[in-house]
Order: C-alpha cells, then sequence, then structure tokens
C-alpha cells in the first residue's frame, strides 16, 4: 500500500510551496504604483469596486496587468502546495508524536492550514474574478477584504505551530 503522508513528501511539498510564495515576494515589486504602494496587498484590501478599478487602471498604466494576472496564477499554486504541506505535516506530527500536547498541536496546525487554504481560494478567486473582467465587483472586492486579514492570520498561527510542532518533535525523537 502506497504511503500518502510521509515525511518525505511533507517536506517535498511544504518547502515547494514556501519557495513559490518566495517568488511571489519578490514579484510583488512588479505591482507597486504610487496608486498602489503596497501592492498585491492594496488589491486584495481594496474593498469596493472603484478602488479595485483604480488599481487596475494604475497597473494597466505601468504595464503590469501581466504580472498581476501571473501573480495570482501562481498564487493558487502557493496556496496548493503550502496547504497540502501543512496538512500532511500536522497529520504526521498527530500520528507519529509521543506527547499528547504535541499530538493536539499537530492537530491544530491542520485546522489552521485548513482555515488558511480556504479563505485563500476564496480570497485569490474574488481577485482573479475582477482582474480577468477588468471590472472591479463591490461584492468580490468586499470578499477578498474580508477573507484577507483571516487568510493572513491563519497563515502566520498555522506556519509557527507547525514549525514549533517540528521542533519539539525533533527534540522528542532525540530524547527517545
Amino acid at each position: 500500500m502506497i504511503r500518502l503522508m510521509t515525511w518525505r513528501k511533507f517536506w517535498l511539498i511544504w518547502l515547494t510551496g514556501w519557495g513559490i510564495f518566495a517568488m511571489l515576494v519578490l514579484g510583488n515589486d512588479a505591482l507597486i504604483t504610487d496608486i498602489v504602494p503596497r501592492g498585491i496587498v492594496d488589491h486584495q484590501a481594496a474593498g469596493n469596486a472603484a478602488r479595485v478599478d483604480e488599481i487596475h487602471a494604475s497597473w494597466a498604466a505601468a504595464g503590469a496587468l501581466g504580472a498581476a494576472r501571473w501573480g495570482m496564477i501562481f498564487d493558487f499554486v502557493f496556496i496548493t502546495f503550502f496547504w497540502i504541506g501543512g496538512v500532511i505535516g500536522g497529520r504526521i506530527l498527530w500520528r507519529d508524536a509521543r506527547e499528547p500536547r504535541l499530538k493536539k498541536l499537530g492537530l491544530l496546525a491542520i485546522l489552521g492550514f485548513f482555515l488558511f487554504g480556504l479563505t485563500d481560494y476564496i480570497e485569490t478567486g474574488a481577485q482573479l474574478a475582477q482582474l480577468l473582467m477588468m471590472q472591479g465587483s463591490d461584492l468580490l472586492a468586499a470578499t477578498a477584504a474580508l477573507m484577507q486579514p483571516i487568510k493572513s492570520l491563519s497563515f502566520i498561527v498555522a506556519s509557527v505551530l507547525l514549525i514549533a510542532g517540528l521542533i519539539w518533535f525533533a527534540v522528542e525523537k532525540r530524547e527517545a
């Protein structure tokens, strides 16, 4: 039987997610203009159609619409790798740890990564739909703006939980 939850698969998938994230952060510079000083973060937090249209116009004037489209497409790839990798890592901790509190930490990481993935897919989908239509939507902009802080917080919390769990697991293994 093929084991789907292995350490090797976890590291490969999760670190690939981190690599794509680094590329997205570095690529954000192409989306920074006078009107959009924080790049994609301003689009995520726009909140209404008028602000989204203003951002699109700024990106069009700067020749950055292609970079924005590709960035959002690669954001979906990042979300997928990071989400799946995080869930696998949390699941392996839950399965392999001896300490009950570490098992619970693995479970909390799984829940955090699920929340991150769900909210980031919704946010990025709402953003990409507006960009592809080249027209802001109050509903989609408000949805993206609502998801943005939840996604950001769950990204940080889930990542910290998993990293702490990995360190704890390494110590636990060494002491065994």
